[in-house]
């Protein structure tokens, strides 16, 4: 590379303090530019280092609002399962001393569960007399149980 004599304002007590503390002042902007544009050895150019930058923050944006996302979305189908739990624990709970489903638990069953009365009286059916063992408290526990012994009803 050749060099080029150039000239350059700086501050005179910047300039009065650098040539006092650097002895080669031309050296050391010629330096500090081969760093900055990414010349020196085993650097990458300042410039880039802050497009980078400037993308890791917007994809730290984009992170932070798809775990918010997925969150809602789990808290949402949280929501939804316990809506379910809540029908069949109390039309079980009902059911269980009767053997008979309260008719207005069972309306609500049907339509929190999305199940058709037949159906939902053959599990009920199936999980007084079974003997798996099943977690009456929660509906899919309760659902896969039944669908995994299907040969039993």
């Amino acid at each position: 590379m050749t060099k080029q004599r150039i000239n350059i304002s700086i501050d005179s007590e910047l300039l009065k303090k650098a040539k006092r503390d650097i002895p080669n002042l031309s050296g050391f902007v010629e330096e500090c530019l081969k760093h900055y544009l990414g010349y020196a050895e085993g650097t990458v150019p300042v410039g880039n280092i802050n497009e980078i930058t400037a993308k890791i923050g917007k994809l730290n944006v984009e992170l932070i609002l798809i775990n918010q996302n997925y969150n809602a979305e789990e808290n949402m189908k949280r929501a939804e399962d316990e809506k379910k739990n809540k029908a069949w624990r109390f039309l079980w709970n009902d059911y269980r001393p009767r053997l008979i489903p309260d008719e207005t638990l069972m309306e609500k069953a049907i339509e929190e569960l999305r199940m058709d009365e037949e159906e939902l009286e053959d599990i009920l059916d199936w999980v007084h007399i079974t003997d798996v063992k099943v977690d009456t408290n929660t509906w899919q526990d309760v659902l896969e149980k039944y669908n995994e012994n299907e040969d039993e009803h």
